[in-house]
């Protein structure tokens, strides 16, 4: 990161500084923030489309990423960067699943039924999706020369969601609960793939990109990672902790900031597994129940949860509006806290935001 990033951010250096501090545990002036908005005075590009294209086509990515760099307003501690992204939990197109790709996400064909099916399961380093992926991350990190961020793509991780990827969710928990044993086995197996494509995609980045962005949107100055058990609403804490803490805790102890993706209500039940990893530096809440239903999403529910993560020592990713954010801070304590702010639909408003944030100050 240097002067060639004020290219789209006038206030990179200072954004930085406040970042190694807040990571570092040192005082910082507020609480940093990811604020972005539409850029006054610029016209976007027509964004392209099209399907595939839009997600495996380099010209056509880089083609809607300038786009969308030139256009955004990047405030407190949104860097301008590209999320290397064909969908979700794409890695497993590395290990099988054909993607279906769609105008709004991506979706897998499920090539195995069975457990037993997975003992022999490979990971072929010619793979057509994880060449690509290695493709994108090495074009986009040589062609940004410091003016952007680049993620670094996809890994092998979230082994769970992954076998419920390759053989269905049902049958991925009866081979948890009839045959922990086997699961463990395949899960070590997986986690070995995962920390080597982790580190291949990193050593694409490193020669050109200080500190390290990710899906998270959060800068750090070191090596990040975050990974996720969605299936996890489903099992027991007893059996989150014997069969998934441990890909937690080797994936997180690989990188310099671990991130978990704590995604809704129903995984608060593992929240005490989570504390207790050293290596897990944040926690990001989705703040969703089971019903998706509107009003649980406001921040200020979950001033309880935020505490309780901030007391243990970690940090916490929190989504919020503008409208709410200086009720918010006034409820948690403030050192641990980094905010996504949503629904800043100008840079008027983004720009109030951050002034809003250093009145309140930490």
């Amino acid at each position: 990161m240097d002067e060639r990033m004020a290219e789209y951010k006038a206030d990179w250096a200072e954004a930085r500084r406040r970042m190694i501090d807040w990571w570092g545990g040192r005082p910082v002036d507020r609480v940093p923030a990811f604020v972005t908005a539409p850029r006054a005075g610029v016209i976007r590009r027509q964004i392209c489309s099209d399907v595939p294209a839009k997600y495996i086509d380099c010209e056509t990515i880089f083609y809607n990423l300038d786009a969308r760099l030139e256009s955004n307003f990047w405030g407190a501690e949104a860097f301008p960067h590209h999320l290397v992204y064909m969908g979700p939990m794409f890695c497993c197109a590395y290990l099988g699943c054909e993607p279906m790709f769609e105008a709004g996400t991506t979706w897998y064909k499920q090539p195995y039924s069975d457990w037993t099916e997975l003992r022999t399961l490979q990971f072929d380093r010619s793979n057509r999706w994880w060449r690509l992926t290695q493709e994108i991350v090495r074009r986009s990190v040589e062609r940004a020369q410091g003016r952007y961020l680049v993620t670094n793509g996809s890994n092998i991780l979230a082994v769970f969601d992954l076998f419920a990827e390759l053989i269905g969710t049902e049958s991925t928990l009866m081979a948890m609960l009839e045959y922990p044993d086997e699961m463990r086995a395949l899960r070590d197996r997986v986690i070995a793939w995962g920390l080597e494509t982790y580190d291949i995609l990193d050593d694409l980045l490193r020669p050109f990109q200080d500190g390290r962005i990710n899906g998270m949107q959060v800068w750090t100055p070191g090596r990040v990672g975050s990974t996720q058990c969605d299936l996890c609403v489903m099992i027991s804490p007893d059996l989150f902790r014997d069969l998934v803490v441990e890909e937690l805790r080797r994936f997180y102890a690989h990188v310099d900031f671990g991130i978990y993706h704590l995604d809704g209500e129903e995984q608060i039940k593992h929240l005490d597994a989570l504390l207790e990893i050293d290596t897990l530096k944040m926690i990001q809440f989705v703040p969703v129940t089971k019903a998706c239903e509107a009003v649980p999403r406001d921040p200020l529910k979950w001033t309880a949860l935020y505490r309780r993560i901030i007391e243990a020592g970690k940090k916490v990713l929190i989504y919020c509006p503008p409208d709410r954010i200086e009720k918010l801070l006034r409820q948690i304590p403030r050192e641990g806290v980094f905010l996504c702010v949503t629904g800043c639909h100008d840079e008027k408003t983004a720009r109030a935001v951050i002034t809003m944030l250093e009145r309140i100050g930490m």
